[in-house]
């Protein structure tokens, strides 16, 4: 596998960042190296340029350079004393964008309410059949190196946003699902010997088998993860998928690829973190909807009643991951983000409202 090299981090509109809610206005992002203090919510698209090596993998001839790039929305609420605050990472699905992901999940909205950072990393595109994509193993890579990519970006929203390092939660859906199964696999601890994730959470996707026996998996015991699955999910079918066989996606990185069932993937991860599968207890948010409880609590599974591919609780109409029982299933957005506030040392309490 290559290894890429930051050789450059730039930002859109050439230095400048755009402030979503001063519609459209450009602005000098940098003050004597700090970002200015934000009179309101602002958004910010930062852009990373990689070199990784000129070579064809998986059949695809792959540029130099690639750019790589994620949004980042930042409250205007503050902490008290300017405390540091967590940062909520969301991957969105194969052949979708960062931008799509934010309307459909709507973490900005838990970010403002609970003054915490949301980000939305934009996957890789960049070979022939322009198809964005994580490289999650079980769905849908080219082999670039996301595991950096996203190392770099948390380092950088670290240092620029007033991030506790120590409080970064991840999300993913989909083939996003399946790269979050790889970050809480990958990523490990940092110097201080706190793991680079916090807490995770994934809907509709799945542990990939990119690794026989997973020898490079080496979950935290320090960590948590809830998962949500639609019972009817015909794309990212609950009992998994063996290699070789073509799923809805006609494409060989796919069709290639093995991945765990639901009972696997879960399995896996409650034994890696309290080396026990066991269910300690079981709980119905909705009546569509039950969960059930590993590890004391660290480790979740939710299954939904008749939700296809979709993001339960998804109520905008104009998304193909709209669930049409929105209304009686649970909000997986807030489901996710009271799990991540429960391994929060950050209080509400300590908000500052402007």
């Amino acid at each position: 596998m290559f290894l890429p090299t930051i050789i450059s981090i730039t930002f859109l509109f050439g230095g400048l960042f755009t402030d979503a809610s001063s519609e459209g206005r450009k602005h000098n992002f940098l003050r004597n190296g700090k970002l200015p203090i934000p009179t309101r919510d602002s958004t910010h698209v930062i852009t990373v340029t990689v070199e990784e090596d000129n070579t064809s993998l998986g059949g695809f001839e792959r540029p130099k350079f690639i750019e790589r790039e994620f949004t980042v929305f930042d409250p205007v609420h503050k902490r008290k004393g300017n405390a540091k605050r967590p940062l909520v990472l969301a991957y969105h699905g194969v052949m979708s964008d960062s931008e799509t992901m934010r309307q459909l999940t709507q973490f900005d909205r838990e970010a403002k309410d609970r003054g915490w950072v949301a980000a939305y990393p934009q996957g890789e595109w960049k070979f022939s059949e322009k198809m964005t994509n994580w490289n999650g193993a079980g769905c849908c890579s080219q082999g670039q190196d996301d595991i950096a990519f996203t190392k770099d970006m948390i380092d950088y929203i670290v240092k620029h946003f007033n991030v506790d390092e120590n409080e970064v939660y991840v999300t993913g859906v989909s083939n996003g699902g399946f790269m979050v199964y790889r970050l809480l696999c990958e990523m490990g601890d940092r110097e201080n010997g706190k793991p680079w994730i916090s807490a995770a959470s994934v809907h509709s996707g799945l542990l990939g088998a990119w690794q026989a026996d997973f020898s490079s998996c080496s979950i935290s015991t320090d960590t948590s993860l809830v998962h949500f699955h639609g019972l009817a999910d015909p794309v990212v079918n609950i009992t998994g998928k063996p290699e070789g066989k073509q799923e809805l996606l006609p494409f060989a990185p796919v069709t290639n690829a093995e991945w765990k069932s639901v009972n696997a993937s879960i399995d896996y991860v409650a034994e890696a973190m309290c080396g026990s599968n066991a269910i300690t207890s079981t709980s119905n948010p909705t009546e569509s909807t039950t969960c059930h409880q590993m590890c004391g609590g660290k480790v979740e599974y939710c299954m939904v009643e008749e939700l296809q591919h979709m993001w339960s609780g998804c109520s905008d109409e104009s998304l193909h991951m709209y669930d049409p029982n929105h209304a009686t299933n649970v909000d997986a957005t807030k489901y996710f983000a009271d799990s991540f506030a429960r391994h929060s040392s950050k209080k509400e309490s300590e908000l500052v409202k402007p």
